[in-house]
């Protein structure tokens, strides 16, 4: 993706459109999260003509690549700064995505009543495909369903496809964003709220499959850079405990193969206790232990990574965020999904990266044979140099 490729516009508490900041202008940075909140900064001049209608409470952007829409979102901040070198002082204005309505709503026990401090009912329980529940507590929390005082004015839903497994939830005040990662995740879609024409709308989506043609390699020119982190399961083994007191509590135990593998490699059974007490339903005990097993339940690879400006594989046009694509990391071919995203433009240029987290296919003990290859390559080098007298071995070592 390309400076050109990009607009910013700044829109008003109506949503309405209010001006574009010119390319040559704009010093802006923005972090976009798969199924969470991102956020953004603009640093305009302080006469410029549109920081006025930035400083008003309800002001926001809209940011739209050469396809679609990167994000849309809310104004938070507002900071002045002067320097003796530039005296007449400069704007930052901060911001967050439209996500964020459903990480400032909570899903109440009676969601028709909009006094929380008044809930007449325990749990608000749905079932069904879980696209179509994910909508429904949407719907019913802050979009048309939601009483008066909830409502979230010019907000609309968008397709309900019915797609996912059947899933089972009773919600009692969880933050409404944090409920639908948790099912989400079992069905392998994707949400966002975003701004299309003057209103913001609430969109699942399934998330696209493009290994078989978006393979990302330093190698292969596709990226300039990479970095990955390796680390342990956050959990192996999930103890889901039901109704019942003591003894005749309800207990199950949680695990997946890909979370008994990482258990045998990591050498650690990590355990972690779900208070499920709200439900007698064997389905929806197992279905929180899943949850909790596919969030954290294997080794954990998070890939940092910069694509080419002109690799045939364009970031914004044939991959994006929430994809799942093939990136080579230590040697080996991993899919993962694209679970954030970077972008920043300024004086310096245009820079865009990606960040895939939860990759699948690492092996543990190839990567270690890799590295002991490696450092027996470097360890016979080394004898061989400090045999023949000719090389430096800080040299060496620092290298290495």
């Amino acid at each position: 993706m390309r400076l050109s490729d990009m607009t910013v516009e700044v829109r008003d508490k109506t949503l309405a459109r209010i001006g574009l900041v010119r390319p040559e202008e704009l010093v802006f940075e923005m972090h976009d999260s798969f199924n969470n909140v991102g956020a953004w900064k603009l640093t305009l001049a302080a006469e410029h003509p549109l920081t006025e209608h930035l400083r008003t409470p309800g002001s926001g952007l809209v940011v739209t690549g050469p396809s679609y829409t990167l994000m849309s979102g809310p104004t938070t901040k507002v900071e002045y700064a002067a320097t003796p070198e530039d005296p007449g002082g400069s704007i930052i204005f901060e911001g967050v995505s439209d996500d964020i309505l459903l990480r400032d709503m909570l899903a109440f026990p009676d969601p028709s009543n909009p006094n929380g401090a008044a809930q007449a009912r325990a749990h608000d329980e749905r079932s069904g495909p879980a696209e179509s529940v994910m909508h429904a507590y949407v719907r019913a929390n802050l979009g048309p369903a939601a009483p008066v005082g909830r409502r979230r004015t010019g907000l609309s839903m968008g397709v309900d496809h019915g797609r996912g497994p059947t899933v089972k939830k009773a919600a009692r005040f969880p933050v409404l964003g944090n409920l639908l990662t948790e099912i989400a995740v079992l069905a392998n879609l994707g949400f966002r709220v975003i701004q299309r024409g003057d209103r913001l709308v609430f969109e699942t989506y399934a998330v696209v499959d493009r290994t078989d043609f978006i393979r990302l390699d330093v190698l292969n020119n596709t990226l300039s850079g990479q970095r990955a982190t390796i680390s342990a399961p956050g959990v192996t083994r999930a103890i889901v405990a039901g109704q019942g007191e003591l003894t005749s509590r309800q207990l199950l135990q949680v695990d997946s193969p890909a979370s008994t593998q990482a258990e045998a490699d990591w050498g650690r059974r990590i355990e972690q206790w779900i208070d499920q007490r709200n439900t007698a339903d064997w389905a929806q005990l197992r279905q929180s232990g899943d949850e909790a097993i596919a969030e954290g339940g294997f080794t954990a690879v998070d890939i940092q990574l910069v694509p080419m400006e002109d690799s045939a594989m364009r970031f914004g046009t044939d991959w994006g965020l929430g994809d799942r694509v093939a990136v080579v990391v230590d040697g080996q071919e991993l899919t993962s999904h694209v679970t954030g995203m970077a972008l920043k433009a300024g004086a310096g240029g245009f820079q865009v990266g990606a960040h895939l987290g939860d990759a699948t296919g690492f092996s543990l003990n190839a990567a270690l044979h890799r590295r002991l290859s490696n450092a027996e390559k470097r360890v016979s080098h080394l004898e061989r140099a400090d045999t023949a007298g000719g090389s430096d071995i800080r040299t060496i070592m620092g290298a290495w």
